[in-house]
């Protein structure tokens, strides 16, 4: 589904500029988190030296690789696109102390990992993208270790019902414990420039640059009806 716009997101330099500034190079993301926000997601994540991270939705994989990297763990990257997996394949050895590192190409709410192999799970704003979101949050709680955490970044509806962003993200969580929800308004501020440059930028010429363009004008109308969430839980 994903395969032709990262073929064109990752062949666009201004499209990797706008969403890698103020992060490593390495990590090239997708992803709205900006550099605290990643700082954050890791200390919420407490990896060991040697734990597995699995990372849901995990793109070209820089963020899931990255938060690893911080701990010596390793990272299995599970995405729907096989162009997205075969360009995180390639990209270990960019982050010096991963301690390893796979990629598969599989649905998020049906993964095929073994149940029970992860240490912790992430998964970067991916979950407001499923078709069912609920499904997911199960396939996550399966392959996690009893006491294994996850942490979630995404939106959820606070106004009228739209399809982009769920609503109750907590709720979908009721089979775990400690769950735990933190507002941060303050990474908005950096979608929204990435947002209003993508726009302004949008000449025709640059297809990546169109998607985001396309992304922000029917996003536009949801900033009020929207916050920005970061949830973790553990397994019972």
């Amino acid at each position: 589904m994903y395969d032709e716009g990262y073929q064109r997101w990752r062949a666009s330099a201004r499209h990797l500029a706008l969403f890698g500034e103020g992060l490593p190079d390495s990590i090239q993301p997708f992803s709205f988190v900006p550099m605290q926000g990643m700082e954050f997601v890791s200390s919420l994540l407490a990896l060991s030296p040697g734990s597995t991270l699995v990372d849901f939705g995990c793109g070209r994989g820089g963020p899931g690789m990255w938060l690893a990297a911080q701990a010596g763990a390793g990272v299995i990257g599970v995405d729907s696109s096989k162009v997205a997996v075969a360009d995180a394949a390639s990209r270990q050895d960019l982050f010096p102390g991963l301690a390893s590192a796979r990629f598969v190409v599989a649905d998020v709410a049906d993964t095929g990992l073994p149940s029970g192999c992860a240490d912790a799970v992430v998964s970067i704003d991916v979950l407001q993208l499923v078709p069912d979101p609920a499904a997911m949050v199960r396939e996550i709680t399966r392959v996690l270790k009893p006491g294994g955490r996850v942490v979630v970044t995404t939106w959820e509806n606070t106004g009228v019902e739209v399809e982009r962003f769920p609503s109750d993200i907590p709720g979908l969580f009721t089979e775990m414990s400690d769950v735990e929800v933190y507002g941060r308004p303050e990474w908005l501020p950096r979608q929204y420039a990435i947002y209003d440059a993508a726009v302004e930028a949008d000449d025709g010429t640059d297809p990546a640059i169109a998607d985001l363009a396309k992304e922000a004008k029917m996003i536009e109308p949801l900033r009020e009806n929207s916050r920005r969430l970061v949830v973790t839980a553990s397994r019972r």
